[in-house]
């Protein structure tokens, strides 16, 4: 019975032990069991050539999650879409503290801040695809499914850079630009033999009016030579006239200078008339009343000799006896 016992005690601690093994793992390993995970299903209207099950779920370049399931689902009305299910770790997304997300903040109320989900080129070389998360909120959301009909929230997509490039090349007129080159390109070769004809025709035309207008050079050079000897005797002789010019007007200048000493001094002397009259006709001058003074003994003496002569016309013998008789 003690055996018994002993093995009995044996096996619970062996038991107990692997409870707490599993429990450490379940807890601290990555299972996934004991931690916050969200899913979601995002559906996408292009090729996920290049997405599988593993494929990194970025957010602006973080890992935040991984793809869980790829699959094409089809439209009993027509079309297909591929739904791709990820799942994102409440470790690999926190709030700006470093904690864990809420639980109450659901993929519903971020996709209603404009979460939306993206395919983006992950690596060039191998062509592999992922799965790009980020806050659209001037997008509007397109869903597939209707609301309720899913197991699992999903994302709305929004278009790839590739797929918006696609459309926007797709968008150009490529066949009436094609037709406008191309009849560019033949209005240009038409352009291109018309000239070679012109040129061609006008080629001897143009050596004959080469050949004219060198002899037409030639004449003018020699034109220009012989009338260079003429315009140079011409200067010759101006500059003898400029010369005989200057002679003269040097001769003349001291018969000029003498003139103009005259005419200083006969201005000096009508300036001193000048003053002479002023002196003579201003009434307070002593000259003008000498002057006046002897007119008015000159006009006295002429009244006395004109009573003279009166009187010794009247009486001739006055001249003989002197006196009044």
């Amino acid at each position: 019975m003690a055996s018994n016992r002993s093995y009995t005690i044996i096996g619970a601690f062996l038991l107990g032990a692997i409870a707490l093994a599993a429990v450490g793992i379940l807890t601290f390993g990555n299972t996934g069991l004991f931690k916050q995970q969200r899913q979601a299903v995002i559906f996408f209207n292009q090729s996920v050539l290049g997405l599988t099950n593993g494929s990194r779920v970025l957010f602006r370049g973080v890992q935040v999650g991984t793809v869980r399931h790829v699959q094409l689902r089809l439209n009993p009305k027509g079309g297909a879409r591929i739904a791709v299910t990820i799942e994102m770790s409440g470790n690999d997304v926190v709030t700006q503290a470093g904690k864990q997300l809420p639980s109450h903040l659901t993929i519903d109320q971020l996709v209603k801040r404009g979460l939306r989900a993206q395919l983006v080129v992950y690596s060039y070389v191998t062509s592999q695809l992922a799965v790009n998360l980020d806050f659209h909120p001037e997008s509007k959301p397109h869903f597939v499914a209707p609301q309720g009909q899913l197991d699992l929230p999903e994302i709305p997509a929004v278009p790839s850079e590739i797929s918006q490039l696609k459309d926007t090349v797709a968008q150009i007129p490529w066949k009436k630009t094609l037709n406008r080159v191309n009849q560019t390109m033949s209005t240009m070769v038409q352009l291109a033999q018309d000239l070679d004809k012109t040129v061609k025709d006008i080629g001897p035309n143009l050596n004959k009016t080469t050949q004219t207008t060198q002899q037409t050079l030639e004449t003018v050079q020699k034109a220009v030579a012989a009338n260079n000897k003429q315009l140079q005797a011409t200067l010759a002789s101006v500059k003898q006239l400029s010369d005989t010019a200057n002679n003269q007007i040097s001769k003349h200048d001291q018969q000029i200078d003498k003139l103009l000493a005259s005419a200083q001094k006969t201005s000096e002397n009508l300036s001193q008339l000048s003053n002479n009259l002023k002196q003579f006709t201003d009434p307070e001058s002593g000259t003008r009343q000498d002057v006046q003074s002897t007119v008015r003994d000159l006009s006295a003496a002429a009244s006395s000799l004109r009573r003279f002569s009166e009187k010794i016309e009247r009486d001739p013998h006055t001249l003989l006896y002197g006196g009044s008789r």
